[in-house]
């Protein structure tokens, strides 16, 4: 198996010594050397993309661009690792084991958009991920690694909305966490209103693995337009549950067969980006794991979080009804046609009324908001209505 981003088998967490007997901070070293520009085309080259919740895969050299364009000489990086779902653990299982691989890649982007203020902005209800990225910044400090930047390491409010990237910063900013309308994108005004880059952890561990091995080994594995190995979090109906990293388009069979996931007789649906993806039939398990294969089937990559449902674990109105009301109280309120319309949909899946349910998720769809939250809803409640048999919808065969 391929790895990139990751060791197999870590016990406990890589400390300073071993991650730079892998040549770590070497990538860094070398872009100090040779300056931002040339950092900012190799990023390009390799044709990285953005591992975060959006699930859009938006090239990392994109943001880049943006933030050496701004005129604003203050800058900030951010590492996003509030990973906001429970679904999701990858984020937090690269920064309790693995924490110099962010750290690396965090310090490079800070370089490459000459930003001089850093966070590791990290879920705050997991201590070992916590610790991973305080030791692993301590650690770098007392070695001279981190140069002119500083960085901070900062828990974030385990919400639903903290990891959504104006949200993120609105909480670095002492307020109230909340996601803020957008345009402008942080990287044009962000904290403070200075340009702010903000990347996911695993896109920022996925930079230190380029530097360090070259575009060449990235683009050796994956396809054409997802180049390179990702981390999905498998939960559910699987006997090994975990952090898996494998090639983009791998496929979502294949993945699932390692996790120990049972025959496709008895599964009921799989869910491959976390709680807002539209679900996918066991007869649609052969996609392959790209974000372009993914959107073809009416679905999305997501934060990269499969779970897999069992027939005998309910109907799918019961997972819908679930799962809905899961993401209902995900709500921030804020956005009053988010939170009414998430309300609307939940009473009309509470009495099994499908034509209304269909109808408020085509409301919620289209509605506007300062995230993405209301969409998700709105694509899972109508992928499962258009995509599933009727019989799916009653009590489930044990």
């Amino acid at each position: 198996m391929t790895h990139l981003i990751t060791e197999p088998c870590p016990e406990g967490r890589e400390d300073l010594g071993a991650y730079r007997a892998r040549s770590g901070y070497a990538g860094l070293e070398r872009v100090r050397a040779e300056g931002g520009r040339w950092a900012l085309e190799q990023v390009e080259a390799a044709g990285l993309r953005g591992r975060g919740g959006s699930g859009s895969g938006c090239p990392l050299w994109v943001k880049w661009r943006r933030m050496v364009r701004a005129v604003v000489t203050d800058r900030y990086v951010v590492a996003n690792g509030a990973e906001s779902q429970a679904v999701s653990q990858k984020d937090r299982y690269l920064l309790a084991h693995f924490p110099h691989r962010v750290l690396e890649g965090l310090l490079i982007a800070a370089e490459a958009v000459g930003a001089r203020q850093a966070f590791l902005y990290v879920r705050g209800d997991s201590p070992a991920a916590l610790d991973g990225s305080r030791a692993a910044v301590a650690e770098a400090a007392e070695a001279g690694l981190l140069g002119t930047v500083t960085v901070t390491v900062q828990p974030s409010a385990p919400t639903a909305v903290s990891g959504e990237e104006t949200a993120l910063l609105d909480a670095l900013a002492g307020l109230e966490g909340y996601p803020q309308p957008k345009p402008p994108r942080p990287e044009e005004a962000g904290l403070r209103g200075c340009p702010t880059l903000v990347q996911n952890v695993e896109s920022l561990a996925l930079v230190a693995a380029l530097f360090r091995q070259g575009p060449d080994r990235i683009r050796a594995v994956g396809t054409r337009t997802c180049p390179g190995t990702a981390l999905f979090t498998v939960t559910g109906g699987v006997s090994r549950p975990g952090v898996y990293e494998v090639p983009y388009g791998t496929l979502l069979r294949d993945l699932l067969r390692i996790a120990g996931a049972p025959p496709s007789d008895d599964i009921l649906a799989v869910l491959p980006g976390g709680l807002g993806s539209g679900p996918l039939r066991p007869d649609e398990l052969d996609v392959p794991l790209t974000y372009e294969d993914l959107v073809a089937l009416g679905t999305t990559m997501g934060n990269s979080a499969v779970v897999v449902f069992r027939r005998a674990g309910g109907s799918l109105l019961e997972l819908v009804r679930e799962n809905v009301g899961l993401l209902a109280q995900a709500s921030c309120g804020q956005c009053q046609g988010c939170k009414e319309g998430h309300l609307a949909l939940v009473r009309a899946l509470q009495c099994g009324d499908l034509q209304e349910a269909r109808a408020r998720a085509e409301v919620l769809l289209y509605g506007r908001g300062n995230c993405d939250l209301p969409t998700g809803t709105a694509q899972f409640v109508l992928r499962a209505l258009q995509e599933f048999p009727g019989p799916e919808w009653q009590a489930s065969r044990v």
